[in-house]
């Protein structure tokens, strides 16, 4: 389980609450849906519920609860993320956090291009700092030419540029990226 939501009828709050894993297991999918049918929410094309209490390792999901949101939005979301590596993790929770980020629809787009960000959570080893930002914003960068970055003159460049922005979750540099709307409110974005 990657967050747990406590969910109620949107229009109809004085509905009882009930408590969803998310992702949702395959198996327990129909299940589910009946459980929220029953309620008179989890229609796949409305966002019929409401965010009543929002459980998970990423606190800036917090910010969902009292939102309108779709059951199948927070299983998308729920899904990307459940894939996030701890570096990745971080540029998530940093992006989210300097992008004031509240909406079901803009986690679920930040969860398809926070990879651009660059996050510093430990100034010790300038090497890495400026090898892994090199990764980050020239992907696919041949071996050869990696090898030969300096690790350390490409952080102190980064942190010197003054363009950071200081997060609870490390110092975040965007490197230009901007949040696309991939996802629309009505086609989800495929999940590999």
């Amino acid at each position: 389980m990657m967050m747990e939501a406590v969910l109620t009828s949107r229009t109809h709050p004085e509905y009882r609450e009930i408590a969803i894993p998310f992702p949702i297991p395959e198996e327990d999918y129909d299940r589910t849906m009946e459980l929220l049918e029953e309620l008179g929410i989890g229609d796949v094309f409305a966002q019929d519920c409401r965010v009543v209490k929002l459980e998970s390792e990423y606190p800036v999901l917090e910010r969902l609860k009292g939102a309108a949101v779709n059951v199948d939005e927070l299983d998308c979301l729920a899904k990307h993320m459940d894939s996030f590596c701890e570096s990745e993790d971080h540029q998530f929770l940093a992006m989210a956090h300097k992008l004031d980020i509240s909406s079901i629809r803009d986690f679920i787009n930040l969860t398809l291009c926070y990879q651009q960000a660059t996050v510093i959570t430990d100034f010790s080893n300038l090497e890495k700092i400026g090898k892994d930002h090199i990764l980050t914003v020239n992907f696919g960068i041949p071996l050869e030419e990696y090898q030969a970055v300096d690790g350390r003159k490409e952080a102190l460049q980064l942190i010197q540029d003054g363009d950071g922005t200081i997060t609870p979750y490390g110092v975040v540099y965007d490197n230009g990226m901007e949040l696309e709307q991939v996802y629309d409110g009505m086609r989800f974005p495929p999940y590999i």
